[in-house]
C-alpha cells in the first residue's frame, strides 16, 4: 500500500484487506468523529470479529486496514450452497449461529450497534465466522440507546428501523434473526418483488418458520428473534443463557 503511513505498518502482520472510504463531502468535525470510531472499533478484540488494525485520512479518502478473512462472505457462501443444490448441515449452522451470538454480545456489552448485520458483513475465516463492515456502526453514549440513523440492507431491517422509530441493540437481534433463517434456509426470512412489498411483510407479515428438520427450541429462538415488538425480543446475552442454546453452547466446547 504506498500510501500507507509508516506508524501504521507496524502492527500489520501477514494478509490484511485495504478499504477506502470517500470523505470528500463530509465536515472536519464528522472527519474527526469517524477516527474516533475508528479508534474505538481497534480495540476490538473478539474471534466472532474481524480485527480492526488502523485507519488514516489520504487525501479525499477515509482508509481502513483490517484483518483478512480469505473464506469470503456468508452471502457468497450460501448462494454457492444454493446454486449446487446443498444445505448447510445442521451441527454447521447452530455453531455459526453461536459464533454470531458470542460477537453480537460482545459488541452490545460495550455499547456498541453495528446497524447492518446481514449475509455480506460476515466473513469466513478458517471455520470461524467473523462480523465486519462497521462502516454505520454506532457507540451508545450515556441513557441515549436510540440511533434514528436509516441505513442498511431491506432484507434486514427491523419493523422499527423502518417505521423511523429508532434503532437499538434489539434491531441487531432481528437482523441476526434474519441471518439465522438465510443459513437455515438459504432463502431470505422476508422476500418481495420490490422495496415496498418486502417492507410491508416484515411490518405486517407473519414471522417465518424453520424447516421441520430444525429442532423446535431453534425456531423458538427464531421466532422470539422476529417479534414485530423489540421490547419482547431478547437480547444476546440472553439467547446465550437460554437453555436450548446454553446446552449447544456445551457441545460446541467440547468439539473444540
Amino acid at each position: 500500500y504506498p500510501y500507507l503511513p509508516y506508524h501504521f505498518m507496524l502492527p500489520v502482520v501477514g494478509q490484511c484487506d485495504y478499504f477506502e472510504i470517500s470523505v470528500g463531502n463530509l465536515k472536519p468535525n464528522e472527519t474527526v468523529e469517524a477516527n474516533l470510531e475508528a479508534q474505538l472499533l481497534s480495540k476490538l478484540d473478539h474471534p466472532s470479529i474481524v480485527k480492526f488494525y488502523a485507519s488514516f485520512v489520504e487525501r479525499d479518502s477515509f482508509c481502513i486496514i483490517t484483518e483478512y478473512c480469505e473464506g469470503g462472505d456468508l452471502d457468497f457462501k450460501i448462494q454457492e450452497y444454493k446454486d449446487s443444490g446443498k444445505m448447510f448441515t445442521q451441527s454447521q449452522v447452530i455453531d455459526w449461529f453461536i459464533q454470531l451470538l458470542l460477537g453480537v454480545n460482545y459488541m452490545h456489552e460495550r455499547r456498541i450497534l453495528h446497524r447492518d448485520l446481514k449475509a455480506k458483513n460476515i466473513f469466513l475465516k478458517d471455520s470461524l465466522l467473523k462480523i465486519g463492515d462497521f462502516g454505520v456502526s454506532c457507540l451508545l453514549m450515556g441513557s441515549c440507546d436510540l440511533a434514528t440513523t436509516f441505513t442498511g440492507t431491506p432484507y434486514y431491517m427491523s419493523p422499527e428501523v423502518l417505521k423511523h422509530q429508532g434503532y437499538n441493540t434489539k434491531s441487531d437481534i432481528w437482523s441476526l434473526g434474519c441471518i439465522l433463517y438465510e443459513m437455515c434456509c438459504l432463502n431470505r426470512a422476508f422476500t418481495g418483488q420490490n422495496f415496498l412489498s418486502v417492507v410491508l411483510k416484515i411490518v405486517e407479515g407473519e414471522t417465518p418458520s424453520l424447516p421441520d428438520r430444525y429442532p423446535s427450541k431453534l425456531n423458538a429462538v427464531l421466532c422470539s428473534m422476529l417479534s414485530k415488538n423489540p421490547s419482547l425480543r431478547p437480547a444476546a446475552a440472553e439467547i446465550l443463557k437460554s437453555p436450548y442454546i446454553d446446552e449447544q453452547l456445551k457441545v460446541c466446547k467440547k468439539k473444540q
